[in-house]
């Protein structure tokens, strides 16, 4: 007999899973990662499709009816054995997913990789790329480094701050003694060219007499660094991000002092996972290698 599971939303039954559970919609939305609203709406649903009603408040307690109990009771059951199945699946190595923006893990993260995979080679790190802004989920992925505010349910520690220096290509000029083209990472009309005005008031320079013809916008610093390249103008962009191609010359720093945005960023950790020791040794080692460079510069 060919089995349909088309009509099986296994997210209703991992929410009453988790608040059987804790006994607390709360906790739930915080394991989760959702608000404690999705998390209502959730068990409504679940209530409905089986046309029983699973738990009961009693003022701000929460209990299960006898049918909820068995439910639970099976679930919690079905839950392990498919935990025990990843993991056999993983065998004795750990997994960590990391949610992070594509500039930061290219030209910071990546480069960093390699020693610490020599250090905790059991340990794996599995990238996942965030746009800007993300959703802040464990359903994306473990922890993220990011520079959004921290969301309810996660910790964060603070790596370091985000700068912009100027760059252009290699070889097409040295300085601002003539306009140049402005590449801006932000393509929205009333965004584009800010950072590069802040630049040049910090740094006593009319806008006026360093830009020549139109904004060229693109939406992502990755995007600007590929524009820079092509030798179509001069860049914003964190310093981070285009250290090693100003190490060997395929970039030109141009003068001027780097442009703070105040952002900064940060590993943000689901809270009841702080103690977890693979994330906990990689957060740690995050924030060693950060303070480490940041003592140096």
């Amino acid at each position: 007999m060919v089995k349909n599971r088309r009509f099986l939303n296994l997210r209703n039954f991992q929410v009453f899973e988790a608040v059987a559970r804790y006994k607390s919609i709360a906790e739930a939305a915080t394991e989760l990662g959702v608000t404690q609203s999705a998390i209502s709406h959730q068990l409504r649903n679940l209530a409905e499709r089986t046309g029983e009603d699973l738990i009961e408040r009693r003022g701000r307690a929460i209990h299960l009816t006898e049918v909820g109990s068995r439910l639970a009771a099976s679930l919690e059951s079905a839950f392990d054995i498919i935990e025990q199945q990843v993991t056999s699946l993983e065998g004795n190595r750990r997994v960590i997913r990391v949610g992070v923006y594509s500039s930061f893990a290219t030209g910071w993260l990546i480069p960093r990789m390699a020693p610490f995979h020599a250090a905790y080679p059991d340990l794996d790190l599995r990238l996942i790329m965030l746009y800007d802004p993300h959703e802040t989920s464990n359903r994306i992925a473990d922890v993220f480094i990011t520079s959004e505010p921290v969301e309810i349910g996660y910790s964060a520690k603070r790596l370091f701050g985000e700068q912009l220096v100027p760059v252009c290509a290699a070889g097409s000029i040295d300085d601002f003694s003539s306009p140049m083209r402005l590449i801006s990472a932000e393509a929205t009309t009333n965004l584009m060219g800010r950072a590069w005005e802040a630049f040049a008031h910090l740094n006593d320079l009319e806008i006026s007499s360093i830009r020549s013809g139109a904004w060229l916008c693109c939406s992502h610093y990755i995007l600007a660094l590929e524009m820079v390249q092509a030798r179509m103008g001069a860049a914003l962009l964190p310093d981070f991000l285009v250290a090693r191609q100003i190490a060997d010359g395929t970039l030109h720093r141009l003068p001027g002092a780097a442009l703070p945005t105040g952002l900064s960023y940060e590993i943000h950790v689901p809270v009841e996972r702080r103690q977890d020791p693979a994330i906990s040794q990689f957060s740690a080692w995050l924030q060693q290698i950060a303070a480490e460079e940041n003592s140096v510069n």
